[in-house]
């Protein structure tokens, strides 16, 4: 266990912890700062009262970082449903996809064996192969915008991962920020007990 001294309203506190010293010393200055800021905000405040509101600020700002982290998980479970729903989109129009690329090759394969016809039936098959090219474009444009359409689906739904993977970041970094806020009240609630009297024999 580490145990550093800090400097709170001109008064030396031991902190104990398991973690570094850079990090209780981080936690001792923002507890400084904080009844420090009020103090100078009220010059007839008492450091017991400042600590108090410092105490109750400290509180304010863990059940606001609770609200916060909710809100965004909720937000991250409503664009992972949209990425989900987009997944099977592009499923569906691949499939589709597909099915367009086999027409088109049976129809390329038939347009062929016209071609190779005997001259005898040519003029007929004439007709049927050039009513075979005009349902063969027609299937190669669907086909050109069911790929179009599975793009820009596939382009939108790298941007959903990618702002899902941001909410994560987001909530991460404000937990740590919740961890942080409630390990300096705890601390701050715990060197005033230890250096005021009156509070151990409340406490008790």
């Amino acid at each position: 266990m580490n145990k550093v001294t800090v400097r709170i309203c001109g008064q030396d506190y031991v902190i104990k912890g398991n973690e570094n010293d850079d990090y209780l010393r981080k936690v001792g200055k923002e507890v400084n700062q904080l009844i420090t800021s009020i103090m100078e905000k009220n010059h007839q405040i008492d450091t017991s009262s400042a600590s108090v509101l410092a105490a109750l600020n400290a509180i304010d700002r863990v059940y606001k970082k609770d609200l916060e982290i909710e809100a965004i998980k909720k937000e991250e479970g409503s664009v992972y449903k949209q990425t989900e729903g987009l997944k099977a989109d592009v499923t569906i129009l691949e499939e589709a996809l597909d099915k367009m690329e086999k027409e088109n090759q049976k129809l390329s394969e038939k347009i062929s064996s016209f071609k190779n016809a005997d001259q005898k039936d040519r003029l007929n098959k004439d007709r049927e192969i050039k009513r075979l090219e005009t349902e063969l474009r027609l299937t190669q444009d669907s086909a050109k915008e069911y790929r179009d359409e599975n793009e820009t689906l596939s382009k939108l739904n790298k941007e959903l991962k990618f702002e899902l993977q941001s909410y994560k970041y987001k909530v991460l970094e404000l937990q740590k920020k919740l961890f942080d806020t409630q390990l300096t009240q705890t601390k701050d609630v715990k060197e005033k007990k230890e250096k005021n009297p009156i509070l151990k024999e409340k406490s008790k």
